[in-house]
């Protein structure tokens, strides 16, 4: 960086290391009066106004080169006490002759107060709709007693050095903590006694650390603290190097493979390179903005930015372009993607999101209470009504067909849930795990688990399947009655085999051994009942064929990952898709002999199979104003509906008569957040209900139990249980039924066209974790969108735009590495060893090693050096929510990605462990957006970071005088 001074020793100008400047001009009292990048970027002229001499406040106003002007009205002791953007609406904050805020309110007169202490500390918080947040301190000014709105109470102690000793939760649960004699945690022993043990070096960060069953991880580290090896517990070591200025250079697995970054001078990444050898290239423009990007196969991406730095543009290899528009506070008003439909946006004056419309002028409107919580949406005329405790959490919301409603206890967590009458509850241990739940059908399953937190024993209706898993805390056995499933892997950390044993003998009925490329993509399985399948794979690590015995798939990509050829064998179900492919922009318009046609918002509405001498079949879909598939019509003409909770969940599909009205046939799903666990099924054909009822580990689903009940008296006819075996990625390909016997396994494409054994006793409609397959629409469900296996591709674009992927239509990159299981965002199978992004090298490394800051220096993988504060899970803001939470006095938030952005698992791993450098910090007084904090799931989380159960926003987590607290998740758009 060189700097520029005039005369008076003032800078006039910096330049950074990429030659990017960035101007000063100041007047003759030495104030900045303009100030600007050298092409105009974040320039602008700021002009101090003259005293007031009635109020004695000034007014200093910033404008933009395009006229947008902020004023700020600032006090005699030079405080800002009002702030009014270009569009007019004011945010005023009242102080103290000390400067503290004592109040602060929003464009709509809506305001939240503060109180303090003789001492100055923040003591109580009182939102717009009268409820109190207050904290109480002891005499070295640490918090003892934090009471939320509800009257659910935290205590902390601490001892004579202000660490913390001990945190008790509302329901009288009491974390303890020790330290050496230099301070530094020595351990943390959770409410049910179990203690993790750490020993650290003289600067306080852990050189080892052991869990309660005794595995110890160690870490040797540089000079600087930084991590040079890290030895987990049976003894594989990772190596890693660093730049002198802390970037990661190079990454050493066991396994011996390697990654490596580069960066330039402003520590950008300039490249990275899988331990394949494909490497990802990165180019930037002004003030670090990413101009280009070049994946392994020469495919590339370029965007454009305003001079206010926002996103304007983003190009995609075939020449389509993706735009956003802004109005002059830097809100999206609208974008128009690669297919020039265009969606726009609309915002109250505090800034929150109050209607959408699509390109077919359906418009979603959103009503707002006092604390910016939506009460009332409007979807095209079908509204759904919320309303929340006094904590903020949601407790009922009635839709136009369905409605929900929660009982939490005092930690916020659901007991019991109710959509539409039926009831699913929830029983939790000391750490909030649950131990216990009841399915609306009355299916009771329990849940043990060890002292590490893993479970270990899962009963349901009768039956138990115990796991056991290896010192790092992979799965490394299933039991079920005399029924084994071992599982191996290598020392990359990836599924090596499987065998699966029947009988006391231990007759082997099943075994798969997976082989891998080095940068962890599949390359052959082995499997005893389907023979050797080898994986082809291109520069982009898509799978261009797949080989067999007597069967063969082939498949071709464009630029954009879009299929342009696929074959199959002819007995497969499916082939009239076969063949090439066309599109229309990203739109598919044939597959074969199939051919498609979609509606203005891009949402297929017709799916026609030609047939010889005969008319074809087709299939009419049509989709309500949140891109939920409401009907279908099959080429017979039978009609299916299809129902949704307030949350968007399925809840029923029906089948219809002639008249188009009577139900003949239903199929009621039950959820557990996101996941399904239980559907009942009542047909003519079927003499009494049949219900099928799920239990999952993570995205993998475990066990099905099928149940016949009489139709009035739910009295239980019949029950089989089975337990399930998956593949790499979770997707099920056996059941087992109690006698050892392989009552059903499939024969699969590799997007998924599936057929199964004509021997089969039983069947399961799970499909690709997260997918459910609808013979009537040819389609899986997949919670937030409808997949076709057929091409790949969804029926709907992304609502998430191009946040997660940069194609908005299709599936996953490669199917056996990576998953989507909300039908929103490729992801990385939870647990697997892959070490590629699932944009085959492209945004989400990105998000890994740019957009992510410093990678941190300190590996505690059971709390901070420092007891600060940890949100950790999966995180994000939903689509057009604008929601902004004010960061209370006395606490600042660290963030670790830019927002929109995801956060790399091993990067919030990193989080809980030290202490890295954040992307931003905001600061108390400070807005920020209101994510949402989800439970962790497989991943798992700290015992000293603060989890959820449920759906939790940031506002609901914050509090007065916490000091700083790390936002471990993502901050991208879900």
């Amino acid at each position: 960086m060189r700097f520029e001074y005039d005369t008076e020793r003032r800078i006039i100008a910096w330049t950074d290391t990429n030659d990017r400047r960035y101007d000063y001009v100041y007047d003759q009292n030495d104030r900045v009066i303009a100030e600007g990048g050298t092409e105009g970027h974040i320039s602008v002229r700021i002009d101090y106004g003259p005293t007031d001499e009635r109020t004695g406040h000034r007014v200093t106003t910033v404008t933009t080169p395009e006229g947008h002007a902020t004023r700020y009205l600032v006090n005699d002791r030079c405080q800002v006490i009002a702030v009014t953007d270009p569009l007019g609406n004011t945010v005023r904050t009242r102080r103290d002759h000390y400067g503290r805020a004592l109040s602060r309110t929003d464009a709509l007169g809506r305001t939240t107060s503060f109180g303090y202490d003789p001492a100055g500390r923040l003591t109580s918080v009182v939102t717009p709709d009268g409820h109190r947040r207050t904290a109480t301190y002891d005499a070295l000014g640490l918090p003892v007693r934090v009471t939320h709105p509800d009257g659910a109470t935290w205590r902390y102690a601490y001892d004579e050095r202000g660490n913390r000793t001990t945190a008790t939760d509302p329901l009288g649960n009491t974390t303890r903590y020790t330290y050496d004699d230099h301070g530094h945690l020595a351990s943390v022993t959770n409410p049910l006694g179990d203690t993790t043990r750490v020993r650290c070096d003289p600067a306080g960060l852990p050189v080892e650390i052991t869990d309660p069953l005794g595995a110890s991880t160690a870490y040797h580290r540089d000079a600087f603290g930084r991590p040079t090896a890290i030895t987990d517990p049976l003894g594989t070591t990772t190596h890693m190097e660093w730049s002198i200025d802390g970037k990661l250079r190079r990454r050493t697995a066991p396994d011996g493979t390697e990654q490596t970054w580069t960066y330039d001078g402003e520590g950008n990444l300039t490249a990275h390179t899988d331990p394949g050898g494909g490497v990802t290239r990165y180019e930037y423009t002004h003030f670090d903005l990413l101009a280009a990007q070049t994946d392994p196969d020469g495919t590339r991406y370029e965007f454009t930015h305003d001079t206010r730095l926002r996103l304007t543009q983003v190009s995609n290899p075939q020449g389509l372009t993706w735009t956003y528009e802004y109005d002059p506070t830097g809100r999206l008003l609208s974008e128009t993607d690669f297919d020039g439909r265009t969606l726009t946006y609309a915002y109250d004056p505090t800034g929150r999101l109050v209607s959408r419309t699509n390109p077919l002028g359906q418009a979603i409107s959103l009503e707002r209470d006092e604390c910016g919580r939506v009460v009332r949406k409007d979807a095209a005329g079908r509204v759904t009504t919320f309303s929340y405790d006094p904590a903020g959490r949601l407790m009922e919301a009635v839709g136009p067909e369905v409605s929900a409603v929660f009982r939490r206890d005092r930690m916020g967590r659901v007991t019991t849930e109710m959509v539409d009458g039926r009831v699913l509850t929830h029983a939790y241990d000391a750490l909030g795990r649950r131990i216990r739940r009841t399915t609306p059908s009355g299916a009771t399953s329990t849940y043990a688990y060890d002292a590490a937190g893993r479970r270990t024993t899962l009963t349901a209706c009768g039956h138990t399947l115990d796991f056991a898993y290896d010192a790092v805390g992979r799965e490394t056995a299933r039991h079920f009655g005399d029924t084994s499933l071992a599982q191996l892997w290598d020392p990359a950390g990836r599924l090596s085999e499987q065998i699966l044993t029947t009988g006391p003998e231990g007759h082997t009925a099943q075994h798969r051994a997976y082989t891998y490329r080095p940068d962890g993509h599949l390359t052959g399985i082995d499997d005893q009942l389907r023979g050797h399948r080898a994986f082809d794979l291109d520069e982009a690590g898509r799978v261009t064929a797949v080989r067999a015995e007597n069967w063969t798939e082939s498949y071709a990509y464009d630029e954009a990952g879009n299929q342009t050829h696929a074959t199959w064998p002819d007995r497969h179900p499916g082939t009239d898709t076969t063949g090439p492919r066309a599109y229309t922009g990203t739109r598919i318009t044939r597959a074969g002999r199939v051919r498609y046609e979609h509606d203005a918002a891009g949402r297929l509405t017709l799916r026609q199979k030609t047939r010889l001498s005969k008319r074809p079949d087709s299939w009419h879909y049509t989709w309500d104003a949140e891109s939920h598939l409401a009907t279908v019509t099959t080429p017979d003409g039978t009609l299916w509906r299809y129902l949704y909770d307030p949350l968007g969940r399925r809840t029923a599909k029906q089948r219809l008569a002639d008249d188009g009205e009577t139900v003949v046939e239903q199929v009621d799903f039950t959820w557990d957040g996101n996941t399904l666990v239980e559907q009942t099924t009542t047909a003519p054909d079927l003499p009494d209900p049949v219900t099928l009822t799920w239990h999952h580990d993570g995205v993998r689903p475990v066990a099905q139990t099928e149940r016949i009940t009489e139709a009035t008296t739910q009295r239980e006819i019949d029950r089989r249980f089975f337990a399930i075996v998956t593949d790499l990625v979770g997707t099920p390909s056996e059941l087992v039924d109690e006698t050892g016997n392989i009552a059903w396994r499939t024969r699969s494409t590799l997007w998924g066209t599936t057929t199964w054994a004509a021997t089969s006793t039983t069947y399961t409609p799970l499909r690709f974790p997260g997918q459910y397959f609808d013979p009537e629409s040819g389609l899986h469900y997949n919670r937030h969108r409808y997949y076709d296996p057929t091409t790949a591709r969804y029926a709907t674009p992304d609502p998430l735009g191009l946040t997660p992927a940069p194609n908005p239509a299709a599936y996953v990159p490669n199917p056996h590495l990576f998953i989507d299981p909300l039908g929103l965002s490729p992801c990385t199978v939870p647990g697997e060893g892959a070490t590629r992004s699932p944009n085959s090298g492209g945004w989400d490394e990105l998000s890994t090693a740019d957009d992510v800051g410093e990678i941190p220096q300190d590996f505690n993988v059971f709390g901070r050096p420092d007891n600060e504060q940890v949100f950790a899970g999966h995180g994000g803001i939903r689509a057009g929510d604008t929601g902004m939470v004010t960061v209370p006095e006395g606490t600042s938030v660290a963030a670790y990605s830019k927002h929109g952005m995801d956060l790399p698992e091993e990067v919030a791993r990193m989080v809980e462990e030290g202490n890295p450098t954040p992307t931003r910090i905001y600061q108390p007084g400070e807005q920020m957006p209101d994510y949402s904090l989800f439970p962790p799931g497989r991943w798992g989380a700290n015992p000293t970071s603060t989890v959820v159960d449920q759906e939790t926003r940031l506002s609901q987590l914050l509090q007065p005088n916490m000091g700083r607290v790390h936002w471990a998740a993502c901050r991208s758009i879900i």
